[in-house]
């Protein structure tokens, strides 16, 4: 009878455990974790442009998804462990192909002021 209690002891504590260390993801390391004010960076900024353009919300959501969509490897690229100037050639060219992105969704006329306004770089 003991001996019953203590297998079924023993049975109850390893199968515990294996079904909590299930539950656990498995990191590498490389994760990247959206950082808290992305989201809220991403709404200013097309309501900037939505407010100052007088967008309709389709493109409202086209500018906030290009903008999230960028600030993974915007804030990326300053971690690499690479030199400044490999940093700022990067940070440059995601720039030009955000500013291609930003150039699709508005109409030339609103890209140009949004060029002077310069909001895709003081933003990021």
């Amino acid at each position: 009878m003991t001996k019953t209690i203590l297998v079924t002891c023993i049975l109850l504590t390893t199968t515990g455990s294996l079904f909590a260390q299930q539950d656990k993801p498995v990191k590498t390391g490389d994760e990247w974790r959206m950082p808290t004010g992305a989201i809220t960076r991403s709404k200013h900024f097309a309501d900037t442009l939505t407010q100052t353009f007088k967008l309709d919300a389709a493109t409202n959501k086209k500018l906030y998804d290009a903008y999230l969509a960028n600030t993974k490897p915007v804030d990326e690229i300053p971690m690499l462990p690479i030199s400044d100037d490999e940093k700022k050639s990067r940070l440059k060219a995601n720039k030009t192909a955000f500013d291609e992105t930003i150039k699709s969704i508005l109409t030339p006329a609103q890209f140009a002021t949004y060029i002077r306004m310069d909001l895709g770089e003081k933003k990021h």
